[in-house]
């Protein structure tokens, strides 16, 4: 019989779950906000609003339900991976700029949740 890890695949895959539906919230809220031309009160811009509260939520949802099996010293530096997601998205749907300067800040963030997150070698 081979040696069972302790790794489960499932609480991860729900803390990504949750990073997606934040980096969604978030552009949701800029997308509502950056639509809110007729006011603040419309029935248009609660609705869209109220969407987008509810997909962060969501997101808020699954992460407390990773945090159940996943260590927060490891769930917390992956949420940084909504600042890759936030990056991509505002470029794509509200075309900002992505420059050289965001582009090495992202990546150096990115490095850094990989030495973070990945377990050290045990020593024999």
């Amino acid at each position: 019989m081979s040696q069972t890890s302790n790794f489960k695949i499932i609480p991860y895959i729900i803390l990504f779950v949750s990073i997606l539906f934040s980096i969604a919230g978030q552009l949701l809220m800029k997308y509502t906000m950056s639509h809110a031309n007729e006011g603040l009160l419309t029935w248009e811009f609660i609705q869209k609003l109220t969407l987008a509260v509810s997909v962060y939520c969501l997101g808020v949802v699954n992460w407390i339900l990773a945090l159940r099996s996943v260590k927060l010293s490891i769930a917390y530096p992956l949420t940084s991976l909504n600042y890759v997601g936030i990056l991509f998205g505002s470029y794509y749907f509200f075309s900002e700029v992505i420059t050289l300067t965001r582009i090495v800040g992202v990546l150096t963030i990115f490095m850094g949740v990989l030495l973070v997150v990945i377990p050290p070698k045990k020593s024999i």
